[in-house]
């Protein structure tokens, strides 16, 4: 699919808040499938475009959600490191993002790169890779890059992500209890020395267990809040595995800066 195509399926904009607004409060965005010969090694394709009267909503705020990506941005490519807090980001008005979202797991063996050196961080491909190898990806448009990503010859060893670690952040996104310890329910699970796991965790994404366990079990209270615009915070807290409603608002202030209540929920 050609990321232009991806425009007609976007929602209408997103309403605009208070200063730092959220990232997905601001503009338009839409996730599509990635062309077959990707699918290996990402998850979906999206496609985020700023209004052009957007001065004065950046920077943005990016909350953290577990994911890396390969964007495209007004035709430079770059990878966006895991997060740990939230990322301000500033655009151009009207400026358009094509990201490319990696399996879990996938992103180390793919970019040659423990992922622990692009924690909390946004850099250039070329910088990576260095300009030669980075040169297969310029373009001048999202469409055009993907066509160039969709093409270019994949590494065997890249295109299956690493089957523990995909299963290791399947579980945690299915949730635990808010009492257990993340490194050891996942070490039994998996049946790994903990150890072993906290360093392959490292490695695929940026960081240990807990801090993976604390984004994914606040991805999962947004996702509950949008589908459950007129319940509690407390019912949601505790559906989401929140120890309670003090510990959900303690951790919305250090992944995004708001407190819960202050969150989009439509």
């Amino acid at each position: 699919m050609e990321a232009p195509s991806l425009l007609h399926a976007m929602s209408a904009d997103l309403n605009k808040t208070a200063t730092p607004p959220l990232a997905q409060e601001v503009g338009r965005y839409a996730e599509a499938p990635v062309p077959p010969s990707l699918r290996g090694i990402f998850a979906c394709q999206w496609m985020h475009v700023l209004p052009a009267d957007a001065a004065g909503t950046s920077p943005l705020l990016v909350v953290p959600d577990g994911s890396i990506d390969l964007q495209w941005i007004d035709g430079v490519v770059r990878v966006a490191g895991p997060d740990r807090q939230p990322h301000a980001e500033a655009l151009r008005p009207g400026a358009q993002v094509l990201g490319l979202r990696f399996h879990p797991g996938a992103a180390a063996a793919w970019l040659g790169i423990d992922m622990s050196a692009l924690a909390d961080r946004r850099v250039a491909l070329r910088d990576l890779w260095g300009a030669r190898a980075a040169a297969c990806f310029a373009a001048d448009s999202s469409a055009q890059f993907m066509h160039k990503v969709a093409a270019r010859p994949q590494p065997a060893a890249s295109l299956t992500p690493d089957a523990a670690m995909a299963e290791a952040f399947r579980l945690l996104q299915s949730g635990m209890a808010p009492e257990d310890s993340p490194l050891r329910w996942l070490s039994e699970r998996l049946q790994q020395p903990e150890r072993t796991l906290r360093r392959r965790f490292v490695r695929h994404f940026g960081y240990g267990p807990q801090t993976l366990a604390r984004v994914l079990r606040y991805q999962r209270f947004l996702q509950l809040a949008r589908a459950e615009p007129s319940t509690s915070l407390a019912h949601l807290a505790a559906e989401a595995g929140y120890a309670d409603q003090p510990h959900l608002a303690r951790e919305s202030r250090r992944l995004t800066g708001r407190p819960p209540s202050a969150l989009p929920r439509d």
